[in-house]
């Protein structure tokens, strides 16, 4: 059992647990195979330290597009590392291109100078390339304290993590209202110096009785204040990505297995954005004109690999739909199929250089490569 148990994991385990039995005898899905643009059958594994990573950031380190650094979660399994304990989380780093085989993950980022300072749990990142290639800001959701999570802001210069700080001020009001944060969607203002920023709440007991109302499914925080949300109760939203410049934002609307639009001025959940996928929809990333939509067919295989062992198989698969062509009939394209041999509750899909995917799951460490068709 490749897992770490901690109070905290403990406790997001059984609710997840509790959310996967009704869910399972509700919503299971089929696992369909074939026609897909991409290899199931991954070329290549990146090994990762430990953990799942659920989440991945690409960030261009040549002009030409060829070499990429990844930034990516995951667990330190080094137990000569002052920086991390084996068994604390970390952002990793690895270079990849067309042409090689990326060499192990390497420490990118923990908050303080020494693995006794701060908890720290990484999920949802995004990613705002700079002006030159190596350089950009990276915004991740540090959910290490539930009641009072945290956005970390990190500047790049030459592919490497400069500075840190706070997106948000240290205040607990503001931690609360990103209680069960889960992705995020990160914009550079019109000044370049400051970002808005759109979280994801997901809510992991939004289908059983007696849940509180109403359920903010977004929070929107501009130059480092927060925004009033919208009242509205929707307890699905997952994955987030602006499709293109002055366009509203797409969530996954993970129980309702469509897309929809999110209005960019207030933040209200609008209409249907897809057809039904077969898959439960995760992290949404963009690839210039399409978005690409990772997720999982099967709620309770998804719950039995991240609660009982990550060697359970959890079958997923990747989509895109054209940006242009959004819309509540649009109905995706099939990329990737794992079958039940490749890819365990896989969680995003990134692209990277040469018409190859990088798939992440979310307790499984290592990330698959796969071929795809031009």
């Amino acid at each position: 059992m490749n897992f770490t148990l901690t109070p905290l994991t403990f406790c997001r385990n059984i609710r997840l647990l509790i959310l996967s039995i009704p869910a399972s005898l509700l919503l299971t899905g089929c696992v369909m195979e074939g026609n897909a643009l991409c290899t199931g059958a991954p070329i290549m594994t990146i090994e990762t330290r430990g953990g799942g990573s659920e989440d991945i950031a690409v960030l261009p380190l040549d002009s030409t597009g060829n070499i990429a650094r990844l930034f990516i979660r995951e667990q330190c399994n080094d137990g000569s590392d002052l920086r991390c304990k084996a068994g604390q989380w970390r952002l990793g780093s690895v270079d990849i291109s067309r042409e090689n085989t990326p060499a192990s993950t390497r420490y990118a980022w923990r908050p303080g100078n020494d693995a006794s300072e701060d908890d720290f749990e990484p999920l949802g990142m995004s990613l705002v390339p700079g002006n030159t290639p190596g350089e950009g800001t990276l915004f991740v959701i540090d959910i290490a304290q539930p009641q009072s999570v945290r956005i970390w802001q990190l500047d790049i210069s030459g592919g490497e993590i400069t500075k840190a700080t706070l997106a948000t001020p240290v205040d607990a009001q503001i931690g609360a209202r990103l209680t069960a944060a889960n992705s995020l969607q990160a914009v550079r203002n019109d000044d370049s110096r400051s970002f808005h920023l759109t979280i994801t709440r997901f809510d992991e007991y939004g289908l059983l009785p007696f849940r509180p109302t109403p359920w903010p499914a977004l929070v929107r925080i501009n130059n480092g204040v927060i925004q009033p949300p919208p009242a509205q109760d929707f307890r699905n939203a997952n994955g987030i990505i602006r499709p293109c410049t002055g366009c509203d934002l797409v969530i996954a609307s993970y129980w309702e297995r469509r897309l929809r639009f999110v209005s960019k001025e207030n933040g209200e959940i609008g209409e249907y954005a897809s057809a039904e996928l077969p898959i439960r929809p995760d992290n949404l990333r963009l690839d210039s004109e399409r978005i690409l939509i990772a997720g999982q067919h099967r709620v309770d295989l998804t719950a039995l690999n991240l609660l009982v062992s990550s060697h359970i198989p959890s079958p997923s698969a990747v989509y895109a739909i054209d940006t242009g062509s959004l819309g509540p009939d649009t109905v995706p394209t099939l990329l990737w199929e794992g079958g039940w041999k490749y890819g365990h509750s896989a969680a995003t899909a990134v692209a990277l250089p040469g018409n190859r995917l990088a798939i992440g799951q979310i307790n499984t460490p290592g990330i698959l490569v796969v071929d795809c068709s031009p």
